[in-house]
């Protein structure tokens, strides 16, 4: 009986392989908030995870680390893992970053390091990025060094607009012939009196169709605000909460495929 259910959960898993193409690549954004939001996530200013979205609008006011993991479609071969952190300077903001997604079959790791600082209204980034990517048995594995870039602006109170290119050195993994995912990204936010958040991208990934991505959020009561989002190419649909203090905060959101089902993430965020 165990085998036979060992056998079916395989054979789920390599429907959703079939299924998804572009989804048997990690997600190349992180953070709770940004899932619920649709992962519309290029001009949100000071976000948490921006090591990974846009350098450019890292965190500037104080130090901060933060943990992360997404179960994709319930399978647990199919998770995310990251962790950040970054330091305010008197010479612009450091910030350092780790990403794991899949299992021992096949796996992708990323390390990066970003910098970021501003002059007049204009914020620009960029960060260094290894990545590694293992297949497992005697099927190959290779590592390649990314370089990614962001700028960002405000141009009224309260309205953003920022963009990023990653991987604008076009890296590939050398020992198995395999380029890095390229995307080109471009959005705006819009804070309204504090009460709700508005976000829209434009997401173009060479191998993919244009991706059109939209969030909202909304404080509801002090400290907790919530989220929804939805994102095309592949069309999914998300909501979530974040709850904080000064110190700490906490979000949770779940993103829904169209024809795949649930993923959960959770983040948790310490500032000093």
């Amino acid at each position: 009986m165990i085998r036979i259910q060992h056998l079916l959960y395989k054979i789920s898993l390599s429907v959703v392989f079939g299924l998804i193409t572009s989804s048997l690549f990690a997600q190349l954004t992180m953070g709770a908030k940004g899932l619920g939001m649709g992962q519309a996530t290029t001009a949100i200013p000071g976000y948490e995870w921006a090591l990974f979205a846009n350098p450019a609008l890292l965190n500037s006011d104080n130090a901060a680390i933060g943990f992360y993991g997404l179960r994709n479609y319930g399978f647990a071969e199919l998770t995310d893992m990251s962790a950040t952190g970054s330091v305010p300077t008197k010479l612009g903001v450091a910030a350092l970053g780790f990403h794991r997604y899949g299992d021992n079959l096949f796996s992708e790791t990323r390390i990066r390091f970003g910098y970021k600082n501003d002059w007049q209204m204009l914020h620009f980034g960029v960060v260094a990025n290894y990545n590694h990517i293992s297949f497992g048995a005697d099927y190959g594995s290779g590592g390649a060094l990314g370089l990614d870039v962001g700028i960002a602006a405000e141009l009224a109170e309260d309205l953003w607009i920022g963009a990023r290119s990653t991987n604008v050195n076009h890296p590939e993994y050398g020992d198995i012939d395999e380029e890095l995912a390229r995307e080109m990204a471009i959005g705006f936010t819009y804070g309204l009196n504090e009460l709700a958040v508005f976000a829209f991208d434009v997401v173009k990934d060479v191998r993919f169709p244009v991706s059109y991505r939209g969030g909202l959020e909304i404080a509801v009561i002090e400290d907790l605000k919530g989220r929804v989002g939805i994102t095309t190419e592949p069309l999914s649909y998300s909501l979530g909460f974040g709850y904080g203090k000064d110190r700490w905060s906490f979000n949770f959101a779940v993103q829904k495929h169209e024809l795949l089902g649930f993923s959960p993430g959770i983040d948790f965020m310490l500032y000093f």
